[in-house]
């Protein structure tokens, strides 16, 4: 049998059907925050950009980073209302994201989270619409009717995820680079495009702790992102080296060293990343 065969069957077992059994209540959480927040405009029969929001967001989705941020609030004992709409809202600025990622202009994908892209379900002009409006959301969503020094700094964190040195630097790079280039600037990529969601999500999760995000979690939000992306290259046949996949993972748990088994669920994250990759 194939490697690629192998690893689509893999990728198949430790799919979504896996990610429900160890995600369970805190997917649900994230969901119901998403719900709420996407529900104002849905009854405007003349304006598409709500329901274009409400099609991006409530597809077929695994919420890996919201996830990520409840379950670091909740090692830190800083687990509230106001951590569950961070990480709604980075979820919110990551389906954001796909919705770009897909126009034909950018990487031209027909199908994301089981369905047509948004641009093919409501048209180009309303999924353009759509994102942005979703990313005014998510930075109004975490300061409405609160003002906390964590809100705030997540607010700040969150807009400058959204800026030429990080998403939208990693998007241009990417577009840019071809062939050998592209494989030999892969981590530059991932740095911008991919690790600033993961990042975004720790302080999500670190928005109701007196002390901000400590030194181990930042590291481990970095380490986790890296993993994240490189456990789909290799699932995509774009990274052979198992070698390195493996040392990636090794660092996200020397990150999480400081917090024994408190660290648990986390770990469990890690765990399901270098399941899905196993044949």
């Amino acid at each position: 049998m194939s490697k690629a065969l192998l690893q689509s069957e893999a990728a198949a077992e430790y799919g979504p059907m896996h990610a429900i059994c160890i995600f369970g209540q805190d997917k649900a959480k994230v969901e119901t925050c998403l719900a709420g927040m996407l529900s104002k405009g849905l009854e405007d029969s003349w304006n598409p950009v709500p329901k274009a929001m409400e099609y991006a967001v409530m597809g077929q989705a695994q919420r890996v980073r919201p996830i990520l941020a409840l379950r670091v609030a909740r090692m830190l004992r800083a687990e509230t209302e106001d951590t569950v709409r961070a990480a709604a809202s980075v979820e919110m600025i990551h389906s954001a994201s796909l919705i770009i990622d897909d126009l034909p202009c950018m990487d031209n994908e027909s199908m994301r989270r089981g369905r047509p892209a948004v641009h093919l379900q409501y048209g180009e002009p309303t999924a353009i619409l759509a994102a942005f409006s979703m990313v005014a959301m998510a930075a109004r969503v975490v300061v409405s009717g609160v003002d906390s020094p964590g809100l705030r700094r997540f607010q700040l964190a969150l807009l400058a995820t959204l800026d030429s040195s990080s998403l939208i630097g990693g998007q241009s790079m990417d577009l840019a680079l071809v062939g050998d280039e592209r494989n030999a600037q892969r981590s530059a990529v991932n740095d911008m495009k991919t690790v600033p969601l993961f990042q975004l999500a720790v302080e999500a999760g670190c928005v109701s702790h007196p002390n901000g995000v400590p030194c181990e979690l930042e590291a481990f939000g970095r380490h986790f992102g890296v993993a994240f992306q490189l456990t789909d290259d290799f699932l995509d046949g774009e990274l052979e080296d198992r070698k390195i996949l493996d040392q990636t993972y090794e660092q996200c748990r020397a990150s999480l060293q400081h917090y024994g088994a408190h660290a648990e669920t986390l770990l469990e994250l890690v765990q399901y990343l270098e399941q899905r990759t196993h044949v």
